[in-house]
C-alpha cells in the first residue's frame, strides 16, 4: 500500500511524499531499537552457552574425507555419530572437526553419488590423530539437474567446481557488503560501482543485462543492470552458494547473459522434508564504514510441511578511503524471506514471499554526478512459486515448473528532498522443464519454456514512456557422451515485444513498438588427453534483444547526473564466440588455462557524445551499436602442499576492441592476479591473499585511465562444534597498508579511491 501510494500521489505535491518518508523512518527507528536489540540478545545467549557446553572435558577429532579416485576433497559431506541425529558436515576444503568425551564412537559418512562409509574412532587422554576417509563414487539414476551439479560425476563438473563455485567456509572468507564485493575475486570477475551500494558484477568484460543473476534458478528482477547507480536487491550473508554458470547451461536461462549467469543457492522453497529444526543465526561488522549486519534462517518442520524463514538487517555509515571521508554512502538494508512447501517422495510444491528494502546514498560533487549527491529508496516484494514431479517413466523423468511475481518501486531524491526520478514495474516470469530419463549415452535432456510480462512505468523529471514488455522462449539443453568424449549442446529462441503508451512527457512515445526474434546456440565437447589432463572448446551464436532503456531512454537521469538517449533503430545484439580450455587435475593439484574470442556485429552500449544538454547542463549518453571484439585469457592454480598448506591463484586479461572506429571499448577491467595461502591447523586457519592489479592505459575518448595497484589482506578462522551446533567466527583485514588506489570500473574514481583499511568481524552459527 504505502509503496504504490506515492506514485498515484505523484501530482499532489511534496507533502504526500514527506508523510510516506516520515512513516518509513519511523519504522527504520523501531527495526534498529528492538529487532536488532533482540536479535543481539539471542547471538549473545548462543555464544555463551554454546561456550559453557563445550567446556567439557572433551577432545578434537579432525578430518578430511577423500574421493577415491580422483583425491579431491569431498564438500557437503553428511557425519552421523553412532546411528544418532548429532553429527556435522564437510566443509568446502572436506574437512570436519567433532569435540568429543572419552569412549568409542562408530562415523557414518553420507554423500550424494558416494557409496556409504562407517569408521570406528576410540577417543582417549592422548591427541586423536587426524582421520582420513575415502569415499567412492558410485552411479546413481539422476531425476534432476541438481543431483548431476552436487556431484562431480563429469569433467565438466569437475572444471565448473573448480573455477565458478564459492561455498562453505570460502563463501563465508570472502563475504563482504555486497554479491559484487563477495565474488570479485573470482576469475573474469570485476565490479562496476558509483559508490559501495549499486555495486554489480562484471564478467570477461561485459554487465549489464549480459551478466544474469538468480536466486534459486530465478532470475531476480530489478534495475540495477540498466545503471551505474541501481543497487543489486539481494542479501548474500545466507546463501549456501554462489554459481557462475557457464557454457551451453546459459541457455538453460537466459540467451542474453553472454557473460555469465550468477545463481545464488538459498533453498528458499524447501525441496525435501526435514527432519529436524536447523538454521544459523550470524553478524558482520567493517570498521572501514562503521557497519554491522544481523541475520538469522530458520528451517522447521511442521507435520508434513516444511517451513522456511530469513531475515537480515545491514546499516552502514560513510565509507573511508585513505584520502578522506566518501559523503553521502551509508546504506540501510532490511530483508524478509517466509518460504512453505509439501514435500514427498514425488516431489514437491510450495511458494515464497520476499520483501527487499534498502536506503542508500550516491555521492555527488565530481565530473559525471549530481552536485549534491542523491538519497535512493528501493523496495521490491517477489512472490515466488515452485512444484516439482517425479515420473516413473521411460522418457519422461520430472517435470518442474516456476512462477514468479516480482513489484519494484525505486525514488531518487535530491538533498532538497524532492523526488527527482521515479520507477515502477510489475514483473511476472514462468517458466517449465521436462526432464528426460537416461538413456545410453545421453546423461541430461532438458526442454524449457518460459514466458514474461513486464509493465514498466517511470515519473519525476524522467521522460522515458511507460512500456509493456511481453517475451516467450523455448530452449533445449542436452547433455551425452560420443566416443569417450562428453559434450553440452544447447539452442534457445527468445520472442520479445516493446509496446511504449502514449503520453504527452515523452518524444519517444511517438515512436512505434518493436519486435525481436533471437536465436541462440552452443556446443562444447570435452575430451581426455591424459588420466589427469581434459581440453575442450565452447562455440556459440548468442543474440540479446535490446532493454526498454536502450530503446526509449528519453531524459536526465538524477543519480546517474546524465541525460540518456536510447534509439529505437537498434538491432538485437549478435555475437559468435570461441573459448578453448584445458583442465589439470591430480591428487593435491588444480589446474585451468582458457582463452577466449567474442565477436559482436551490433554491441549496444551507452556512449558519451561529447555533447551537453543546456536546459539541466547534463553530458548527452546515447545507446549505440557498434561492431566489437573481446579477447581474453584466465587461469586458475590450486596447489595443496599437504594437508596443512594451500596456495591458490588464478589471473585473467580482457581486451575489447570497437571495430567501427578502431578504439578501445570504455570501462575493460585491467590485467589482475589474485593470490591467497592457507595453512589449516586443528584450532585454527589463517592465511593471506594478494590483489595485483595492472594499470589500465587502453581507454575510451572521454575516458581517464588507471594506474596499477597491489592491494593485500590477512584472515584468521576459528570453528567450534558441539553436538547440534557449530560455530564459525572470522576476522580479516582487508587492505591491509591503506593503500590508496582506483577501481577502473568505479564512476568516482576521478576524485575518490577504493576503502582504506577495513578489519571485519564475521561470525555464524550453525543449528541442526
Amino acid at each position: 500500500i504505502f509503496a504504490r501510494f506515492p506514485f498515484r500521489c505523484m501530482s499532489e505535491g511534496s507533502n504526500c511524499f514527506a508523510l510516506i518518508r516520515s512513516f518509513r523512518h519511523r519504522m527504520r527507528v523501531f527495526y534498529r531499537r528492538y529487532v536488532l536489540r533482540f536479535t543481539a540478545f539471542i547471538l549473545v545467549f548462543v555464544v555463551c552457552f554454546s561456550a559453557i557446553s563445550a567446556s567439557d572435558e572433551t577432545r578434537l577429532l579432525e578430518g578430511y574425507v577423500f574421493d577415491h579416485k580422483t583425491q579431491r576433497t569431498i564438500d557437503n559431506v553428511d557425519i552421523i555419530l553412532d546411528d544418532d541425529a548429532v553429527g556435522t558436515t564437510t566443509d568446502d576444503r572436506g574437512r570436519f572437526v567433532l569435540r568429543l568425551s572419552q569412549g568409542v564412537y562408530r562415523l557414518s559418512f553420507f554423500r550424494v553419488g558416494y557409496g556409504l562409509v562407517s569408521r570406528e574412532i576410540r577417543v582417549s587422554d592422548e591427541k586423536v590423530p587426524i582421520l582420513y576417509v575415502e569415499m567412492i563414487a558410485r552411479e546413481i539414476v539422476a531425476d534432476t539437474i541438481e543431483v548431476v551439479a552436487q556431484s562431480a560425476e563429469t569433467r565438466f563438473e569437475e572444471l565448473y567446481e573448480a573455477t565458478g563455485v564459492l561455498s562453505g567456509d570460502e563463501l563465508q572468507k570472502k563475504y563482504s557488503l555486497t554479491l559484487a564485493e563477495t565474488m570479485k575475486n573470482e576469475i573474469g570477475v570485476a565490479i562496476r560501482s558509483m559508490g559501495p551500494a549499486p555495486a554489480r558484477p562484471v564478467i570477461r568484460g561485459l554487465s549489464g543485462d549480459r551478466v544474469q543473476i538468480n536466486i534459486d534458478g530465478m532470475e531476480t528482477r530489478d534495475l540495477s543492470a540498466t545503471s551505474a547507480d541501481h543497487a543489486v536487491t539481494l542479501e548474500p550473508f545466507n546463501s549456501e552458494r554462489l554459481e557462475i554458470i557457464r557454457g551451453p547451461r546459459i541457455l538453460l536461462h537466459t540467451a542474453s547473459a553472454i557473460g555469465g549467469v550468477i545463481n545464488v543457492v538459498k533453498q528458499k522453497i524447501p525441496e525435501y522434508h526435514p527432519q529436524r529444526v536447523s538454521g544459523s543465526v550470524g553478524a558482520y561488522g567493517e570498521t572501514v564504514n562503521r557497519g554491522y549486519l544481523s541475520a538469522a534462517g530458520i528451517t522447521v518442520p511442521v507435520g508434513p510441511l516444511a517451513l522456511y524463514a530469513e531475515t537480515t538487517y545491514r546499516n552502514t555509515r560513510d565509507v573511508q578511503t585513505p584520502i578522506g571521508r566518501l559523503v553521502n554512502t551509508p546504506i540501510d538494508t532490511r530483508t524478509h524471506t517466509l518460504g512453505l512447501s509439501y514435500p514427498t517422495d514425488r516431489g514437491y510444491i510450495g511458494a515464497s514471499f520476499d520483501q527487499f528494502d534498502t536506503q542508500y546514498g550516491i555521492p555527488g560533487g565530481f565530473i559525471g554526478g549530481h552536485p549534491n549527491g542523491v538519497d535512493l529508496d528501493i523496495d521490491r516484494r517477489v512472490f515466488d512459486g515452485r512444484a516439482a514431479f517425479h515420473f516413473d517413466r521411460q522418457v519422461l523423468s520430472s517435470v518442474e515448473m516456476d512462477f514468479t511475481r516480482t513489484f519494484y518501486h525505486h525514488f531518487e531524491y535530491e538533498s532538497s528532498g524532492s523526488i527527482g526520478s521515479e520507477f515502477l514495474f510489475h514483473d511476472y516470469r514462468g517458466d517449465l522443464k521436462l526432464l528426460m530419463n537416461t538413456q545410453g549415452q545421453t546423461r541430461n535432456t532438458v526442454l524449457s519454456l518460459g514466458f514474461g510480462h513486464h509493465n514498466l512505468k517511470l515519473g519525476g523529471f524522467v521522460f522515458t514512456p511507460p512500456t509493456r514488455e511481453q517475451c516467450a522462449s523455448l530452449g533445449l539443453y542436452h547433455e551425452f557422451i560420443y566416443r569417450d568424449i562428453e559434450f553440452q549442446a544447447a539452442a534457445r529462441y527468445t520472442y520479445a515485444d516493446f509496446d511504449p503508451r502514449p503520453t504527452t512527457r515523452s518524444l519517444a512515445a511517438l515512436r512505434v513498438g518493436r519486435t525481436f526474434h533471437a536465436w541462440s546456440a552452443a556446443i562444447s565437447p570435452l575430451v581426455n588427453i591424459t588420466d589427469q589432463l581434459t581440453g575442450g572448446f565452447n562455440f556459440s551464436r548468442s543474440q540479446r534483444e535490446p532493454t526498454i532503456e536502450e530503446l526509449y531512454n528519453d531524459g536526465p537521469h538524477l543519480a546517474a547526473y546524465t541525460f540518456e538517449l536510447g534509439n529505437i533503430d537498434l538491432e538485437a545484439e549478435t555475437s559468435l564466440g570461441f573459448e578453448v580450455f584445458f583442465h589439470y587435475l591430480q591428487p593435491g593439484f588444480d589446474f585451468v588455462l582458457s582463452g577466449y574470442w567474442n565477436e559482436f556485429d551490433t554491441y549496444i552500449a551507452p556512449r558519451n557524445t561529447g555533447e551537453i544538454n543546456f536546459a539541466q547542463l547534463l553530458p548527452i549518453y546515447a545507446a549505440d551499436g557498434v561492431a566489437a571484439r573481446f579477447l581474453g585469457l584466465e587461469m586458475y592454480l590450486g596447489w595443496r602442499l599437504n594437508t596443512r598448506l594451500n596456495l591458490e591463484l588464478n589471473g585473467s586479461y580482457v581486451r575489447g576492441e570497437n571495430r567501427d572506429e578502431h578504439l578501445p571499448l570504455p570501462e575493460m577491467p585491467p590485467l589482475k592476479f589474485v593470490g591467497s595461502a592457507t595453512y589449516q591447523h586443528p584450532y585454527l586457519t589463517v592465511g593471506g591473499t594478494a590483489e595485483l592489479v595492472a594499470g589500465q592505459e587502453r581507454v575510451d575518448i572521454f575516458e581517464e585511465p588507471t594506474d596499477g595497484y597491489a592491494v593485500f589482506g590477512v584472515y584468521a578462522q576459528r570453528d567450534m562444534n558441539t553436538n547440534h551446533t557449530r560455530h564459525s567466527i572470522i576476522i580479516s583485514v582487508d587492505n591491509l597498508l591503506d593503500t590508496e588506489y582506483r577501481n577502473h570500473l568505479s564512476r568516482i574514481r576521478s576524485v575518490m579511491p577504493e576503502t582504506g583499511r577495513s578489519v571485519k568481524v564475521h561470525y555464524k552459527m550453525f543449528f541442526f
